[in-house]
């Protein structure tokens, strides 16, 4: 039976693609093959690629705000001791919301910033925060200073209030780590969470044969957590790399790296429209994790491309891989350095069985499976 899906993005999912974009890619693309998909969503203005195939696509114009109006924001998100630029982004998208009364089955609202939406929608509704926010929003005043560390603290209790009355509405919750449901959980234990992880479109990773060399991290490198572990990495794990392995090169690929990332003792690559190719030159992949929340993309990424890996514990967090089976497992410097070494010097079968297993529990059509699932359970009814 097809389902018309409403589905509620606060970012249009069009290239370029990362993050919540190529979640709701996906999803869209192969929600659209066998059921009816209908996406509002807000554009900004560096997205110029197609959108899914097979989608209605019903797009709001999305500006960013001026430097005053940043800060002007900024005061009125303290004032009313709610996270900033939600209310903007609800107020755009609720005319378009409610142009769509009475012509879907169910509405999956996605990310967490849009749960504000809620009283527009009139048909059952999951929100798909995907992970926790107030957590990522503490990593980020971990990564500051100054008065910009007040404020990111400020908006960590804010986020946090948030988080425990916006989501209620919702007749689910999805997140991707059973670590982020429960944290969740602890806000408001009404909360019904579920948990589906995301996907990787692993045949479009499938190696190319290439030669393979140097140490690599990918993500979007103007984030706190990831700007924290490139840093680590560079600073404190590749020197001990060096002592056994004098010509290893770390290579930092995503985008937009600041001044502190582009300082490092690597080679800084910005921006790139496909992260393929990078993953197919490396020899390691490396995600020395210390923060952040839900899947890692980035490591299941260079899983399917066959690349040998090494990861905390954390980086780990919704996986179940084994240490020395798909990857290898490190938490402090020195225990880190020597698994990259090892992986350097004989990588053994850890890139087969990390591809084999990205393909077996991370395939886009099943986590499709597992949203209709959900919205034909939230539709009929307990």
């Amino acid at each position: 039976m097809r389902v018309r899906i409403l589905v509620c993005c606060s970012e249009t999912p069009r290239p370029p693609l990362n993050g919540s974009r190529l979640v709701a890619w996906q999803l869209c693309t192969r929600l659209a093959r066998t059921h009816d998909v209908t996406v509002v969503a807000l554009r900004h203005p560096d997205q110029d690629g197609a959108p899914p195939d097979g989608v209605r696509l019903r797009e709001v114009p999305f500006a960013p705000r001026s430097r005053v109006g940043a800060w002007a924001a900024r005061g009125a998100a303290l004032v009313r001791r709610e996270p900033v630029g939600t209310r903007r982004s609800v107020s755009a998208l609720a005319p378009a919301v409610r142009a769509m009364a009475g012509r879907v089955d169910v509405a999956h609202v996605m990310l967490g910033d849009i749960a504000g939406l809620a009283p527009a929608l009139d048909v059952p509704a999951v929100i798909a925060p995907l992970d926790v926010w107030h957590r990522n929003i503490e990593a980020q005043a971990a990564g500051s200073g100054g008065p910009e560390r007040m404020w990111r603290r400020a908006q960590t209790g804010a986020v946090r209030r948030f988080e425990s009355l916006a989501y209620r509405p919702f007749a689910r919750t999805v997140l991707v780590t059973d670590e982020d449901a429960r944290q969740l959980r602890t806000l408001d234990p009404s909360l019904r969470t579920v948990v589906i992880p995301n996907g990787v479109d692993a045949q479009s990773f499938t190696a190319d044969g290439r030669a393979r060399s140097g140490v690599l991290f990918t993500g979007a490198l103007n984030s706190p957590a990831n700007e924290q572990a490139a840093v680590r990495l560079a600073e404190r794990i590749m020197p001990v790399v060096r002592q056994s392995v004098p010509d290893a090169r770390l290579h930092l690929v995503g985008r937009a790296p600041g001044p502190r990332i582009r300082a490092l003792d690597a080679t800084v690559v910005a921006d790139v429209p496909d992260l393929r190719p990078h993953l197919w030159g490396a020899a390691v992949y490396a995600c020395p994790m210390d923060s952040g929340t839900g899947i890692k993309n980035k490591l299941l990424e260079a899983m399917a491309a066959g690349v040998p890996a090494v990861a905390t514990s954390l980086a780990c967090q919704g996986l179940t891989v084994r240490d020395g089976v798909q990857l290898r497992i490190a938490e402090d410097d020195e225990a880190f350095a020597r698994a990259v070494v090892d992986c350097l010097r004989a990588p053994g079968g850890l890139a087969a069985a990390a591809r084999e297993y990205v393909l077996a529990h991370h395939s886009w059509d099943a986590v499709t499976d597992a949203y209709v699932t959900l919205y034909r359970e939230i539709s009929v009814g307990p």
